[in-house]
């Protein structure tokens, strides 16, 4: 089967069996994969069904400019639209913090989806090719991934196609001299600095000794990893089912449940991937589980996951930074997330004070305003309702309602004027401000 054909074949196939009605947008660099690739095209579809976009990215001078140049030469001489845009990559990547790799990345694809929404294209039609994708496979296995990352580049990513993806670079090469179709080599593209360049040219050169088809071997195999991938991910579904539950933000992981699983260590890489978790971290995790130790915390660069004696609960990184700001009345306030109203009222003839946790009732006779609102400290003590002499420690109270460092960091503490504890809203107040029979004015904290 010649190329042409094979690439009918894959077209047809990411188009859904017809070509027929779709409009295409090609990602062409002026390379020789994407050049390879208009060329398809024009051999495939009607030149009305597709348009190339070329970005130039203003990194190699004279050179940029030429690859821009030799696509729009080609499609004039076939009579293709061509959409260019220029940036200034590397000023983008400094102001965005951004290695210039993926500011290039970032202002490509963000260019490619204004033109799809602007002009109406189905779908965008990028060169990468069978190189490509097992020159992901080693970077991704070197960098460390899981079943996923051992299946290589996607055929189609939602609107994304590749269908030369299946491809090998050397058989693009041999269409292309032989149809005298023109193409720009970037220079970078034979230097060994970036790390995908030193697998192309250093490692697989050495592959080829071993077996000259190496590339259909591994192609093969990274099948097999996508089809295991897919089968890990239902298997993961029932898991996470089981041994997961939300509580607002808040992810919590039943332990028991979970060491009931063969290979939980690999379960929980799984489940915690996705909060930003790496391998390492969920390996001393593991350990952690097997040892018993309650309240250590670990940090991902979004989460915090903290071990407690059943479970392992997972919050979103918390500020711990000092808050503090001052009740002035009734109100609602929100400290770092806990949000709470404030009311104040004469007692009621027949007020019978039931506290259930989300709403305590504090006397608030002589209580000078404003309270302030505060987060917990080390030194703090104060005397829980029903404890009538002496004080406790809050750290001790925490410990004893079994409140993990991170849930800590979120817990309003009010104070008076000569900062007294009156009241830890949602959980207790202070039991010197309990309402007795004098009492006339009555203090509310609500959690909302």
């Amino acid at each position: 089967m010649t190329l042409e054909q094979e690439f009918r074949s894959a077209l047809l196939a990411l188009s859904g069996g017809s070509i027929q009605g779709r409009r295409y947008l090609l990602g062409v660099s002026g390379g020789i994969d994407s050049m390879c690739m208009a060329e398809l095209f024009l051999r495939c579809v009607p030149k009305s069904d597709f348009a190339l976009a070329h970005v130039n990215f203003s990194l190699r001078g004279e050179e940029s400019d030429g690859d821009m140049a030799s696509v729009r030469a080609w499609g004039e001489s076939n009579g293709v639209k061509v959409y260019v845009r220029t940036f200034d990559t590397k000023a983008y990547a400094a102001g965005h913090s951004l290695s210039t790799q993926m500011a290039a990345r970032e202002l490509r694809y963000g260019f490619f989806a204004e033109l799809m929404e602007q002009c109406g294209y189905d779908m965008l039609a990028v060169a990468h090719n069978l190189d490509d994708s097992i020159e992901t496979v080693f970077l991704n296995m070197v960098r460390g991934t899981g079943l996923k990352g051992l299946s290589g580049i996607p055929v189609r990513n939602g609107h994304i196609i590749r269908p030369l993806l299946d491809v090998p670079r050397a058989r693009i090469r041999q269409f292309v001299e032989a149809n005298g179709i023109s193409y720009r080599d970037d220079h970078t593209n034979f230097e060994s600095h970036y790390a995908r360049n030193r697998v192309r040219n250093i490692i697989f050169p050495e592959f080829r000794k071993i077996n000259p088809s190496f590339l259909s071997t591994v192609r093969r195999d990274s099948e097999y990893f996508r089809q295991a991938s897919e089968i890990m991910e239902e298997l993961l579904k029932d898991i996470s089912q089981r041994v997961c539950r939300k509580d607002g933000d808040i992810l919590l992981i039943d332990t028991a449940e979970l060491v009931r699983n063969r290979h939980y260590g690999y379960w929980l890489y799984m489940i915690l991937r996705d909060y930003g978790f790496n391998g390492t971290q969920v390996s001393d995790i593991e350990r952690c589980l097997r040892s018993g130790q309650p309240g250590k915390l670990f940090r991902s660069g979004s989460r915090e996951l903290v071990l407690t004696n059943d479970c392992l609960k997972v919050y979103p990184l918390q500020d711990e930074e000092d808050v503090e700001f001052l009740i002035e009345g009734p109100g609602e306030y929100d400290f770092k997330g806990t949000v709470f109203r404030m009311d104040f009222f004469p007692r009621p003839d027949d007020f019978n004070p039931v506290s259930d946790g989300s709403a305590l009732y504090f006397s608030a006779d002589g209580l000078q305003m404003p309270l302030r609102c505060r987060g917990w400290r080390q030194a703090d003590r104060f005397r829980p309702f029903g404890m009538r002499q002496g004080s406790k420690k809050l750290s001790d109270f925490f410990t004893d309602l079994k409140i993990d460092r991170v849930r800590r960091l979120s817990q309003p503490v009010l104070t008076d004027a000569q900062g007294h504890i009156v009241c830890l809203p949602g959980l207790r107040i202070d039991d010197r401000y309990r309402i007795k029979a004098p009492t006339t004015v009555v203090g509310g904290a609500f959690i909302l």
